[in-house]
């Protein structure tokens, strides 16, 4: 029988190939280099197919069609490419969906044929629609184990939770069931120390930042930062000022 060799020999090797073969008699720009590598990567993490760490996970049903609108992040109910950190291992350019509802990354199966649930405490984060994603552990933070939107990544993390949840209603052919947002708006939390907590109003982040208050309230009235309408942006700019205030 063949040797079989971890797919990280395999991955060293295709690269090192590359770089010999493509870049050994020429200078190239970084650029092109890490675009011709990302593609070589890119590349194994399909050829690999099965074998891949990615698909190592929980199999993914489908939701009953009779149940209206859908689970998913922004309403998508389509997969859109990203990326995510799983395993030890960075994956790019992977068809994928959020489920809101199970709080479940889904992808699918490098046949592109089957929806796979990853195992969430194997996820360290993950970028889709342009937005980036992180887990928290939920074991003393304050908060709940699962995937947060990170809004600001700095010591004073900025965090945004968004969950849907299954309803039901009178309708004249019987109960009909439909997905709807857990709350009119969405859950935000700041980090400080090794805790998250809930602030859903300026006084709120100001309360929790009361060491720094009066500076912070000063920033807030030259910058003109409205909480009111632009809460995130608010949120993240106040953050991001008080650990430059706190260093």
């Amino acid at each position: 029988m063949p040797k079989r060799y971890p797919a990280k020999i395999i991955c060293c090797f295709v690269l090192v190939l590359l770089c010999k073969t493509t870049f050994a008699q020429a200078d190239v720009d970084s650029a092109v280099y890490d675009a011709a590598v990302t593609n070589v990567v890119n590349r194994f993490y399909q050829g690999v197919g099965e074998q891949s760490r990615l698909y190592n996970g929980l199999v993914y049903d489908s939701y009953d069609s009779s149940i209206k609108g859908n689970a998913y992040l922004d309403d998508i109910d389509g997969w859109r490419s990203g990326s995510v950190a799983y395993d030890g291992q960075t994956f790019e350019n992977v068809p994928m969906i959020y489920d809101l509802y199970t709080d479940q990354l889904v992808v699918l199966l490098y046949n592109h044929a089957s929806p796979f649930a990853l195992i969430p405490n194997k996820v360290s984060s993950f970028d889709l629609h342009a937005r980036h994603f992180i887990r928290v552990a939920g074991t003393n933070t304050g908060i709940k184990s699962g995937f947060y939107e990170q809004l600001y990544g700095g010591r004073s993390q900025a965090l945004k939770k968004v969950e849907k949840v299954i309803k039901s209603t009178s309708a004249s052919t019987g109960r009909e069931r439909y997905f709807t947002l857990l709350n009119e708006t969405p859950d935000y939390f700041i980090k400080k120390g090794n805790t998250y907590y809930k602030v859903n109003s300026q006084g709120a982040v100001l309360n929790l930042f009361v060491d720094k208050k009066k500076e912070l309230k000063q920033y807030i009235k030259d910058k003109h930062i409205q909480f009111d309408g632009l809460f995130e942006l608010a949120l993240t700019s106040v953050a991001k000022y008080y650990d430059s205030l706190t260093n």
